[in-house]
């Protein structure tokens, strides 16, 4: 069985309580045990002092007649069960009840003192004295089994008022051990709730004093930390993960406009005919449609740790490498590229054979320093990134054709030395906003390591590139 909290808390005031009662009722019992021994001493010691005085006389007269008056009168008293006079010689010179034991009585002509005998029988006894010489001693048997009836009693008194004293608190105990149980309990399964991340979870049970205060303010901060998470996914609706997380963390910090230069490839995928198709069509089927091919760009961005940077009408910006770094960016961008390639051809091919609607596909990748962080107004900030890579991808985009991937020669150098690549054709064309033309490649896929390995740096695109032709945009 598991100890709860009330458990625990009535054992420990039972044991407390059996402890004090112990202790308390061991130091009376003792002092109670100790007076009634007292009592009974000091009265053999008198009855016996009693005797020995009033037998001076009658034992130097030896007159036995009286001795044996006197004696019969004392062990007439209740506590008294014999009483016997002896002269110096030993002998018994009057006696009633119980006989005397047989003792070395020596010490009876000359101090007081008692023997105890069997049978819960004490033997007081007096020396009898007159001027300096005795005469004989006197003795006084008591029955102590009064005493001990006594004592017996007390210990019994004791044992039931100390077991109606643990019942009665272990009773309490229980009962305020459960009172104050059951809401540590619920906020022990409350913790392990939030702990779980369950945050709707809220503690029902009714409690008094502190702990309706504590449950108030239990629910409240689950409220709160709930109202927290649904603002969260909210947020991660609207913005990647890694840049949700990276602005919810910052609490009680305004959000500034900011930017930071960093590496990153950028890739832009743009759906080819969405004029003509959405031409006649209801919107929620445009919508429906949209979504269907966004939703597969957003899974293969964020596969190969990319984020969605937005949506541009039927175009999307994927960023890889900010805001969370990544030193295989362009190998991860130009991945995500030929896979959603590959994945939209798939799915065009199944929408088809069901005569389904169907939108193609061009994309643009390219890479190097860009600005990325919060841009825009007080009002509306949004995270991007900016820069010269960012403006060469959406251009080399717009160049291809369709269901192909094509990529700048910077681009394609940094990430071939490490990743061969199969190019299909590369051209170079005048880029508008660029006064420089751009060498253009069109990517196949990726290329068998071990094909490159002896070939130096500076060849490796000319293996690769099987058609060139210079052509202006």
């Amino acid at each position: 069985m598991k100890w709860h909290f009330g458990h625990k808390l009535a054992l420990i005031m039972t044991l407390l309580v059996l402890l004090a009662s112990s202790v308390l009722g061991y130091t009376l019992v003792y002092r109670q045990f100790a007076m009634m021994q007292t009592q009974f001493t000091d009265t053999g010691n008198a009855l016996s002092s009693q005797l020995g005085a009033a037998s001076v006389e009658l034992v130097f007269t030896e007159d036995q007649l009286s001795l044996v008056s006197l004696v019969n009168s004392l062990n007439d008293q209740p506590s008294v069960i014999a009483a016997s006079v002896v002269n110096k010689d030993g002998n018994v010179l009057a006696e009633a009840g119980t006989a005397l034991p047989s003792v070395n009585a020596d010490q009876a002509f000359q101090n007081q003192g008692m023997i105890e005998a069997s049978d819960n029988v004490v033997w007081f006894f007096s020396p009898i004295v007159f001027r300096g010489v005795s005469g004989g001693a006197a003795w006084v048997g008591l029955d102590r089994s009064a005493m001990v009836a006594g004592q017996n009693s007390i210990i019994r008194s004791g044992i039931i008022v100390v077991s109606l004293l643990v019942l009665s608190i272990t009773l309490i105990a229980i009962r305020l051990g459960q009172s104050l149980g059951k809401p540590v309990r619920d906020l022990i399964e409350g913790t392990r709730a939030i702990e779980s991340g369950h945050y709707g979870f809220r503690i029902r049970g009714q409690h008094q004093g502190e702990f309706s205060d504590l449950t108030q303010s239990f629910n409240h901060m689950s409220q709160e930390l709930e109202q927290k998470q649904r603002i969260e996914r909210l947020f991660s609706r609207f913005v990647s993960d890694p840049v949700a997380a990276r602005y919810m963390a910052q609490d009680n910090v305004e959000l500034a406009r900011e930017g930071k230069r960093v590496d990153a490839s950028i890739l832009f995928v743009d759906l080819v005919g969405y004029t003509s198709f959405s031409e006649g069509r209801h919107p929620e089927e445009i919508a429906e449609v949209l979504n269907l091919y966004f939703t597969e760009f957003a899974n293969k961005c964020h596969e190969f740790h990319g984020n969605v940077d937005k949506y541009i009408g039927d175009c999307a910006m994927l960023v890889f490498g900010c805001p969370q770094s990544d030193p295989e960016h362009r190998y991860h961008a130009m991945e995500c590229a030929l896979q959603i390639r590959d994945r939209i051809t798939a799915i065009n091919q199944e929408r088809s054979a069901r005569q389904e609607p169907c939108l193609d596909i061009r994309i643009g990748v390219s890479g190097g320093t860009v600005l990325a962080g919060l841009l825009g107004s007080h009002e509306r900030m949004q995270y991007t990134v900016i820069g010269e890579a960012a403006n060469l991808a959406s251009r080399l985009c717009d160049l291809a054709d369709l269901g192909q991937v094509v990529t700048d020669e910077t681009f394609y150098a940094l990430l071939h030395k490490r990743h061969p690549l199969q190019v299909l054709s590369t051209e170079k064309r005048s880029i508008k906003g660029f006064q420089s033309a751009v060498e253009v490649l069109t990517i196949n896929t990726w290329a068998a390591k071990t094909a490159f390995k002896e070939q130096p740096d500076s060849d490796i695109r000319a293996a690769d590139v099987p058609v060139t032709r210079e052509s202006e945009a």
